[in-house]
């Protein structure tokens, strides 16, 4: 029983991998470049389970790993960068996905597979949490190359029978997160500096976070659910609870860091504009997933880890 993480030296796929590796099973881990600080210091590179594949052909690596389940992670997920590079984006998260299921079709039919979309692909969700048959409102490079990728998976699992099924995510967070563009790295990062985090849009905007090690959870469910009716060729959110502002997000953590004290620096750049996005997981929960992390036990975790090197 071998799997095949794609993007594996990635926030997500770095826990995804420790957690296959440390159940016994065998991973081979795709990345395009070097492993990453967390990779290494999960102790992957040298792990007799882990076999680390610096390759960004998906073909070889499906071919040469002949696996039995697929964790395709591997993308580009920078919102900001990609409005600037849209061919990048497309070429990462559209391209590179068909390319892997065309792989699989071909070298690993049989493997189960699930693919990591987002939940923005909804856009604005109007003050609720929104089901998976909520009309799909992309707009942006990364959020249609991440609707490209669905429709190859919807397509190849349909029309060839491949047991894909893909897991819309929601705002992750954990351990060893250093993208300082998302909302706990970031207000780790100023409150590791001792200065008050910087909060957009008037601090109104609503997420619900979701534990990185409940979204490994969400995502190994799916896989070993992947080729049944009703999951190959579905999508399912896989978010956190309860939803809460950016403000209460960033209150929340700052007394979690014990700095209640750094009151953030609010700017209002989107005047009477409020960013609601946020899903339902019932569908998933439905399968026997529910998240088993509260935020406060998640925020006391990123905290620990900070003796660490991320």
């Amino acid at each position: 029983m071998t799997a095949l993480v794609t993007g594996a030296s990635g926030f997500v796929g770095c826990w995804l991998t420790a957690t296959l590796a440390a159940d016994g099973i065998p991973v081979v881990a795709q990345m395009r470049g070097a492993p990453s600080a967390l990779f290494c210091r999960l102790g992957l590179v040298d792990h007799p389970q882990v076999t680390p594949v610096i390759d960004p052909d998906m073909t070889g690596a499906v071919a040469r790993a002949a696996p039995d389940m697929v964790y395709h992670l591997a993308g580009f997920s920078q919102i900001g960068a990609a409005m600037q590079n849209p061919l990048t984006v497309y070429e990462a998260n559209a391209r590179t996905t068909w390319t892997l299921l065309e792989a699989l079709r071909r070298h690993a039919p049989a493997a189960r597979c699930v693919l990591a979309s987002t939940d923005s692909l909804y856009g604005e969700t109007g003050g609720q949490a929104v089901t998976e048959e909520a009309p799909l409102r992309a707009q942006g490079p990364y959020e249609i190359s991440k609707h490209m990728a669905e429709l190859a998976a919807v397509s190849f699992a349909r029309t060839y029978g491949l047991p894909v099924t893909i897991a819309r995510l929601g705002n992750v967070y954990g351990p060893g997160d250093a993208n300082g563009a998302r909302i706990i790295p970031g207000i780790a990062a100023a409150v590791r500096a001792g200065v008050p985090p910087q909060l957009r849009g008037g601090g109104r905007a609503v997420r619900a976070l979701l534990n990185v090690m409940d979204c490994v959870a969400g995502l190994r469910l799916l896989v070993a659910r992947a080729g049944e009716p009703g999951i190959a060729g579905t999508a399912f959110n896989l978010s956190g609870d309860p939803p809460m502002t950016t403000l209460e997000i960033t209150q929340t953590a700052l007394r979690a860091f014990g700095r209640p004290d750094l009151h953030p620096v609010i700017t209002d750049d989107a005047p009477g504009e409020t960013s609601v996005k946020i899903s339902n997981a019932d569908r998933l929960r439905a399968l026997g997933w529910a998240p088993q992390i509260s935020l406060s036990q998640g925020l006391a975790g990123v905290m620990a880890d900070w003796g660490r090197d991320a």
